[in-house]
Order: structure tokens, then sequence, then C-alpha cells
């Protein structure tokens, strides 16, 4: 029993028009190549990374569940949208073998659209069944990118909420600066009781650090070129010959003060680079969660107008029977539904011409 049989309170209308087909088939096709991007998108997506190495299992579990949906939409969802298009294309050649025979025998037309009424049907079933298979299919996404989603946001919570990671880690990190400030000041405090020598090294180190600080970030990544010496003059110290220096005329409590500063100032690197890189992770995080809303939206998008098509069909098949059921009241040997085959097969043409061109849209051929 098909929907139309289903349906009785949709109202026939006394036409072979392919009424209500057009505008929704151009929107299927529309929707369902945005979908198409978003689920190559989705399964390029890298695997994401956790701040906590024990969420690391479940996150990728969930990524790759979201990529097996977007490689079955793409597998089998889409081939059947194609397959849409051309049962179209075929409903037009249908009107039209039916526009030729009633030309040559109108009195049979009546007969040989009775006939194909069937065919008609099995239209309107696959229509049906493509917008039921689809509902299916994105309820399935949903519940997969809601468990996705879930995850995401649980990530961003643990990076970036208010006693997220990057929140400790900066607390860490003003701690770890603020005692850099004190190794600095002890340094400089034994120094003086060295003498001006020491102080002489001393104040060398302070540039270094005022350096350091003006150029932070500018030649990450860069290869630093070695500038050499003019001819007759002696290459600078480099900050390895003036802490060796420092230590050549100093013991005790300089030595052990620069020892101090070195360390805490390579914590403070660590510091910044953990930073950065639970930074990068958190932009990825968010990265996936935009891509994987925009492929739920797209699929869900698909929905409308495939319903819409099954929709036009069941109309499109009730006024098939009703124009039937006007033949049979005139005595004209099928004259008026000859008329209206003639008229109908123009639009059915356009139909067809629209599934042509959208279906070499989406395949490329």
């Amino acid at each position: 029993m098909t929907s139309s049989q289903l349906a009785p309170s949709v109202p026939a209308r006394i036409t072979l028009d392919p009424v209500g087909l057009e505008e929704p088939l151009e929107q299927l096709v529309t929707a369902a190549q945005v979908a198409q991007v978003w689920a190559l998108v989705l399964e390029a997506q890298v695997s994401v990374g956790t701040a906590d190495p024990s969420d690391e299992h479940a996150m990728n579990t969930a990524q790759e569940e979201v990529r097996a949906n977007a490689r079955t939409y793409r597998s089998v969802q889409l081939p059947s949208v194609i397959h849409q298009l051309v049962l179209m294309a075929g409903a037009a050649d249908l009107l039209q073998s039916l526009h030729e025979g009633s030309v040559e025998s109108p009195e049979s037309v009546a007969s040989f659209l009775g006939e194909l009424m069937p065919i008609f049907e099995e239209h309107e079933q696959h229509a049906r069944d493509l917008a039921d298979k689809y509902g299916k299919f994105s309820r399935e996404t949903e519940d997969r990118l809601e468990v996705l989603a879930g995850r995401t946001r649980a990530e961003v919570k643990k990076i970036a909420g208010d006693d997220g990671r990057i929140a400790a880690k900066t607390k860490e990190l003003e701690a770890m600066q603020e005692e850099v400030r004190k190794d600095l000041d002890a340094v400089i405090s034994a120094s003086h009781k060295m003498g001006a020598g020491a102080r002489k090294i001393l104040d060398t180190i302070l540039d270094i650090f005022r350096d350091a600080a003006k150029k932070k970030g500018e030649d990450d990544g860069k290869s630093k070129k070695e500038d050499k010496p003019p001819v007759g003059e002696s290459a600078p110290e480099s900050s390895e010959d003036v802490h060796g220096g420092i230590e050549d005329i100093t013991s005790g409590a300089v030595g052990a003060a620069l020892q101090k500063l070195r360390r805490d100032r390579a914590k403070v690197e660590a510091l910044y680079r953990e930073i950065a890189g639970l930074k990068s992770g958190l932009a990825t995080v968010k990265k996936i969660d935009s891509e994987c809303g925009a492929y739920g939206r797209s699929v869900r998008d698909v929905m409308r107008p495939a319903q819409e098509i099954a929709d036009a069909w069941t109309q499109v098949v009730a006024s098939f029977a009703a124009t039937l059921e006007e033949q049979a009241k005139k005595k004209d040997k099928g004259a008026w539904l000859a008329t209206e085959i003639s008229w109908s097969v123009i639009k059915w043409k356009t139909i067809q011409s629209q599934a042509e061109r959208l279906r070499a849209m989406v395949t490329g051929n």
C-alpha cells in the first residue's frame, strides 16, 4: 500500500503536472552537496589530543564514530539522493512515452496510463523510503555528534576554564617569574660582596635578560645568521663566556645563586612552551567542535527537502489517479486526456533537465 493510499486527506488535483517537485529537488541537491563537503572535512580531521592522557581514548573513540558517520553519508546517503534524481528523470521518460502513445492512439491512452500507475507509485515509495531512511540517519548523526560535543566541551573547560590547565600554568609561570627576579637580586647581592669585576659581569647578564625580553617571540622558528666581526676585531662575548667568567672569578654564594637562576629560567621557558601547547590544543578542539556542528546542521538541512519530495510524489500519484477518474467520465475516446498529457509532458521535460543537471553537479559527470 502506497502513502497516497494511506493519506486520503491529501487533496487530489486533476492534473498530470509534476506539482511540487521542482523546488525541493533543487534544495535537496544543494543541501546534499554541502553535507558532502563537511563529511569530507570530518574524514580528514586529525585526532584530538587531550590535556589529561586518561581522556584521550574516549575522545578519539567519539571522533572515530563521527568519522564513520561521515563516511556512511558519502557511501550510502549521497548515492540515495543521486538515485532519486535518476528516478525523477525516468518518470519524465514515462510521460514522454505516454505522450507518444496518446498521439498514435488517444483512445488507448487511459489504459496505458493505468498500466503505468504502479511504476509511479514505486517512485513515490522510493521518495518516501529516502525521507524515512534519511530521518533515521539524521538522528544517528545527532547522537554521535552529541557524544563528541560532550567530550570537546569538557576538554575546553579543562583547558580554558577558570580552574583549567591554562589558568593553573599561568599562575605557576607568574610565581616562577617572581622567583627569577629574586634569583637576580640574590646574584647581584652576592656579587657586590665580590667587588667591581663581578659587578661588571652581572651588568652584562642584566643586559642579556633585557635583550631576551625585547626579542621574545621574534626569532621563533628562524635560523640566526652569524655575523663575522671585522678583521682585527674580536667577536663579542657570548652568554656562555660571561657565565664562564663569573664561574672563574666567583665561588660560593655567587656560584650557587647563578646556578639557581639558570635552573629557574629554564623552568620559565618550559612553562611558556607548555602554555603555548595548551593554547594550540584548545584551538584544535574548538575547530573540531565547530566543524562537527556545521556537519550536523548540513545533515539536518537535507531532511526538509527530502520530506517535501516524498509529500509531493504523494500528491502527484493522487492527481494521476484523479485525472484517470475524470477521463472515465468523458465520452471523447481519450481526447481530453491526450491534451492533458501534451501540456504536462513539457513540464516533465523541465524536471528531467533539472534532474540531469543536478546529477552532473553531484557526480561530476
